[in-house]
């Protein structure tokens, strides 16, 4: 009966190896690419392409692939540029002077992504001509913040309300809020105002940080990006007592008081060694002179 049993069970463990076995044989392998738009202090404009292997919950970079970018259309005299995919599966590509007049001449564009040699688009990415603005006050010890958005249309800018943004100060690749919530979001009149609540933080020798405000993935603008440095940091010097003290790790002019004695005994006594030898045999050699 037990044998029976044992027999049954191993059964079950082989089919549902085999049905799992079958599922993954039977999971589709889907290419995705995708497109961002990064403006960055309305100067500096950029896409970034990033193209992934999707195999069931699994998500792979695909390195070395090469993809054409362009404008509005695919045509040469719209083409942004060539790029091959680094190992994160990603590649970054400016726009280019040669495209200022087809860029300032419409309010809306369309990035455009193929494989070279294939006609249809890997992908296409819409976004609206934006630019973003930062300033700041301070008014009886309160300081604030003011974010202004502006989306071109009909050949002037306008305000662009609900629009998310972070504002803050810039650490480390990501923007620590300067006031209670997470992100704000722009007013009819496009602009945000945030009141600085991160007083005391540590800024440069001069007291400086940089405050930013920025846009990710929006809809209709992509990733805005703007910054400003003022002085509302504390100062702070840097510490070099660490590198000044005796240690074993500091430079040969702070060297340990003992490493020190150790080493000039060392070098001592073995110099006095050799100069007492010498002195023997020059005194050996006379006697035997004298003896002679």
């Amino acid at each position: 009966m037990k044998k029976n049993k044992y027999i049954l069970l191993l059964s079950l463990f082989v089919l549902a190896y085999v049905q799992q076995a079958a599922a993954q044989e039977k999971e589709v392998v889907k290419e995705m690419v995708r497109l961002k738009y990064y403006n960055d202090s309305n100067r500096v404009q950029y896409l970034l392409i990033e193209s992934l292997l999707r195999k069931g919950n699994n998500v792979a970079p695909q390195q070395n692939k090469a993809y054409e970018l362009y404008l509005d259309s695919k045509d040469n005299s719209s083409l942004i540029a060539k790029v091959v995919t680094d190992e994160a599966g990603r590649a970054k590509s400016f726009l280019p002077p040669s495209l200022k007049d087809a860029w300032d001449a419409g309010a809306q564009h369309t990035f455009i992504a193929v494989e070279p040699g294939e006609e249809d688009a890997k992908t296409e990415l819409e976004v609206a001509k934006a630019k973003i603005s930062i300033d700041t006050t301070s008014d009886e010890g309160t300081r604030s913040i003011t974010v202004e958005v502006q989306k071109y249309e009909s050949g002037k800018w306008l305000p662009a309300p609900e629009v998310e943004l972070k504002v803050g100060i810039q650490r480390l690749g990501a923007v620590l809020s300067a006031g209670e919530e997470e992100t704000y979001t722009t007013d009819s009149s496009g602009t945000v105002t945030v009141e600085f609540k991160k007083d005391s933080l540590p800024g440069d020798e001069k007291g400086n940080i940089v405050l930013a405000a920025k846009a990710e993935d929006n809809d209709q603008f992509g990733n805005l990006l703007i910054t400003k440095t003022v002085p509302w940091g504390e100062k702070v010097k840097p510490d070099d007592s660490f590198f000044h003290q005796r240690a074993l790790w500091a430079t040969k002019f702070h060297t340990p008081i003992w490493l020190l004695f150790m080493a000039y005994s060392i070098v001592i006594g073995v110099w006095a060694t050799i100069i007492y030898l010498i002195f023997q045999i020059i005194k050996i050699k006379k006697t035997g002179q004298s003896v002679s």
